[in-house]
C-alpha cells in the first residue's frame, strides 16, 4: 500500500489495550496530529453554518443536499445518522463539504416505515450505524463504485441488517428506525462509554470483540476525534452486545498485526463528492475506506470481513482499469464545475 493512507497507518503509535466484558480497545495516536482546518457535522449543525435537507420537495431516498455557508469545511463521517425530514438516513461515505458550497451526499435509509416530513431540515441523531450494518454497507458501496461508479449502497441489505438487529435485542419501532434500537440499548451502551474513556491526543482505536480484531478507526485531528469518540464506541459496542463469547487477553502486537494486514490491501482512488479523494481497500478478509484531502488521511476505517472461502471479495477482481478511472475523474470534475457556490 504505497499511498498516504499506508504512510498514516505506519506512523500510528498504539497505547495499552483496555478490556471490558467481551470487547477490547487499543487507542491509537499519530505524530502528525492535525489541529483545526475543519469542523464536524455536529459542530456545523449547532453553529447554523451547515444545513442538510431533502434534494427537493419530493425527496430521493439515496441522496440529500448539504449546504455549508461557513468558512471552514465540514467533515461528515461515514455512517453518521441524520434524523428528520421525510425519513432518517445515514451517510454512505466520509465527505468533506467545502466552505461556501452545496454538495449532494449519498445516503442510506435507516427508517423504512416513514416517508413524510417530520422537520424541514435534518438534525444529528448522535448515532453512527452499528459496526455490523456499517461494514456490510461499506462493502456494497465499494462494489457499486467498482461496477457502476456510484456511492450507492444495497438498501435492501441495510434494512435487513437493521431489522435483524432490532429483533435480536427485542427493540420495537413503529417506523423501523435504527435509532430506536440504539435508544433501546442506550443503558448498556453507556457502560461501554464509561469503560473506554478517551485518552489524551487520541486519534482513534483498534477494536477487538471476543479476542478477534473487528475494525480500526482513525481521524486526522485528535480534537475532532474527541467529538466523535463516543459515537464510534457505541457503534462497535453494539457488536459486542450481539456476539456471544468471552473476552480474552488482547496485546498491542495483535493490533499491530491487524494494521499490517490493512496495509496489504489492494486499493483504488475515486474523486470524492466533496473535497479530496475516496480510497477503497479490499483484502483477503478485510475491506476499508479513507477520505484523503490535500495528501492528509482525514478519516480511515477498516473492517474485518468473514470470508470462509479464503478468497478476496468479488470487488477485488473488478477494480477499475486506468481508462475508466480517468473517465470517472473527468465526469466528476465536469459536474463540480457546474455546481452552485453559496
Amino acid at each position: 500500500m504505497e499511498n498516504v493512507v499506508g504512510e498514516t497507518l505506519r506512523g500510528l503509535r498504539l497505547g495499552k489495550a483496555v478490556e471490558f466484558r467481551n470487547m477490547a480497545v487499543v487507542p491509537i495516536c499519530h505524530d502528525k496530529d492535525i489541529v483545526g482546518g475543519y469542523i464536524t457535522l455536529k459542530e456545523g449543525l449547532q453553529a447554523g453554518t451547515l444545513s442538510i435537507h431533502e434534494i427537493n420537495i419530493s425527496g430521493s431516498v439515496p441522496e440529500l443536499v448539504a449546504v455549508n455557508t461557513g468558512h471552514l469545511p465540514v467533515l461528515i463521517l461515514d455512517g453518521e445518522e441524520l434524523v428528520g425530514a421525510k425519513q432518517n438516513r445515514a451517510v454512505n461515505t466520509s465527505i468533506m463539504v467545502p466552505s461556501l458550497t452545496k454538495v449532494n451526499i449519498p445516503v442510506s435509509c435507516t427508517e423504512q416505515g416513514r416517508w413524510s416530513y417530520k422537520t424541514k431540515a435534518f438534525m444529528d441523531s448522535d448515532v453512527i450505524m452499528s459496526h455490523r450494518t456499517r461494514k456490510n454497507r461499506s462493502a456494497s458501496v465499494t462494489r457499486n463504485l467498482v461496477n457502476e461508479m456510484s456511492f450507492r449502497s444495497d438498501q435492501a441489505q441495510v434494512w435487513e441488517n437493521i431489522h435483524t438487529e432490532a429483533s435480536f435485542v427485542n427493540a420495537s419501532s413503529s417506523t423501523g428506525a435504527m435509532r430506536d434500537t440504539f435508544e433501546h440499548l442506550r443503558p448498556k451502551l453507556e457502560d461501554y462509554i464509561k469503560a473506554f474513556p478517551i485518552g489524551g491526543r487520541q486519534n482513534g482505536f483498534v477494536v477487538f470483540i471476543c479476542g478477534r480484531p473487528v475494525g480500526v478507526e482513525m481521524i486526522s485531528s485528535s480534537d475532532k476525534y474527541a467529538l466523535l469518540h463516543e459515537k464510534l464506541i457505541r457503534s462497535y459496542a453494539t457488536e459486542a452486545l450481539y456476539c456471544e463469547g468471552e473476552g480474552c487477553s488482547v496485546t498491542t502486537d495483535k493490533a499491530i498485526d491487524f494494521l499490517n494486514k490493512a496495509m496489504t490491501c489492494t486499493f483504488e482512488r475515486y474523486p470524492s463528492l466533496g473535497m479530496g479523494e475516496d480510497y477503497r481497500f479490499v483484502g483477503k478478509d478485510m475491506i476499508g475506506s479513507a477520505l484523503v484531502v490535500n495528501e492528509i488521511a482525514v478519516h480511515c476505517a477498516f473492517f474485518r470481513m468473514e470470508n470462509v472461502s479464503g478468497q478476496q471479495p468479488e470487488s477485488a477482481a473488478y477494480m477499475l482499469d486506468s481508462r475508466r478511472r480517468r473517465e470517472f475523474c473527468l465526469s466528476r470534475r465536469m459536474m463540480s464545475q457546474d455546481g452552485e457556490v453559496y
